[in-house]
């Protein structure tokens, strides 16, 4: 009960972050830690002389500093191709969304807590040196400080013993070091698996005959109701593609940000499903988002595509081209 109460919170700390379009919250948290870090050095100073541990201030205050200065974007976008007949699909490598980090290494511990706020996923430390009055868990508490001061829900971030932390209810698991203790010089993952369900989200009623027409003849399981209540069973277990048809900019913002799954794809049919390509990072996944263009432009201003195949778009009109960009930061989100 306890695992399932804290997954709850850091879930739900996760996603209020994440739904946060505004890099510079990223940015001003992280200055602020650096200056409480500088502010407490006395006291990590005399703790690590009482608890007698093998760390250095120097060391802490170093190690919180390169992970700042990590080219980290919580959301990147890799390509865009606008197709023939109307369509955005765009690639984005997104936060994962809830991790448990295998690790008791005070300087790893602090580094993932940083990657935590930088990624914006929800990251639980399973430790199991876990102690309360530890330099890490200090850090820890002055980590959390930060977040509430720039009013980010604090359990975005956890330290839970390791006998607290089930990895059955993470969406990804982290091993820094091997069942002997030792260091691991490469991190082991389990992910959960994605399988091939497919999920039409009917979110507008209005928008139903469209929906279900688009769709027929497709194997799929449809849904109605609360996008809350949507997001949270579809992501019970990842899927390859999931649709959802609204008239709502924000509850498809919502969707495409909290959704797990390979393909999200916004009043289009499902058989436009792609392949996903595999990220090389461990705390990020690829998302395909594919969604209709906006309104369609008078003739003085006409967009030239070249072939889907070469991943490539060519825009003879700038503002057309700003039009296209400021539509995709209002639903994806993030710098494109």
């Amino acid at each position: 009960m306890v695992m399932k109460d804290n997954l709850k919170k850091l879930k739900i700390a996760t996603n209020s972050y994440r739904l946060k379009n505004d890099n510079q919250i990223t940015e001003n948290v992280l200055i602020y830690i650096e200056e409480r870090i500088k502010a407490n050095k006395k006291e990590i100073e005399k703790l690590i002389e009482i608890k007698e541990e093998n760390i250095t201030y120097e060391e802490i205050e170093n190690a919180i500093k390169e992970e700042i200065k990590e080219d980290v974007k919580y959301k990147d976008y890799k390509k865009m191709v606008i197709s023939q007949d109307r369509f955005i699909l765009a690639t984005l490598l997104m936060p994962i969304g809830t991790i448990a980090v295998e690790a008791y290494d005070t300087i790893e511990v602090i580094r993932y807590l940083i990657k935590a706020i930088k990624t914006r996923n929800g990251i639980a430390i399973s430790d199991v040196e876990y102690d309360e009055q530890s330099i890490k868990y200090l850090i820890f508490e002055i980590i959390k400080e930060a977040l509430k001061k720039f009013n980010i829900d604090e359990n975005l971030i956890m330290i839970l013993p390791y006998e607290e932390c089930f990895y059955s209810y993470f969406d990804k698991v982290i091993y820094t070091y091997n069942k002997e203790g030792k260091k691991l010089t490469r991190n082991r993952y389990e992910s959960k698996k994605y399988i091939e369900n497919k999920y039409l989200y009917i979110e507008n009623s209005e928008l139903e005959e469209i929906a279900l027409r688009d769709n027929q003849n497709l194997e799929k399981e449809v849904i109605y109701g609360a996008i809350e209540e949507v997001i949270e069973k579809i992501n019970e277990v990842p899927s390859i593609s999931v649709s959802i048809y609204t008239k709502s900019a924000e509850k498809a913002y919502n969707f495409i940000n909290l959704v797990n799954s390979q393909n999200i794809l916004v009043n289009t049919s499902l058989e436009n499903t792609k392949e996903t390509d595999i990220s090389s990072c461990e705390l990020y996944n690829y998302k395909n988002i594919i969604i209709p263009m906006p309104n369609k432009e008078s003739k003085e201003e006409t967009v030239e595509f070249k072939s889907e195949e070469e991943n490539s778009l060519q825009v003879v009109n700038k503002t057309i081209f700003r039009k296209i960009k400021d539509f995709l930061k209002k639903i994806f989100g993030g710098d494109f």
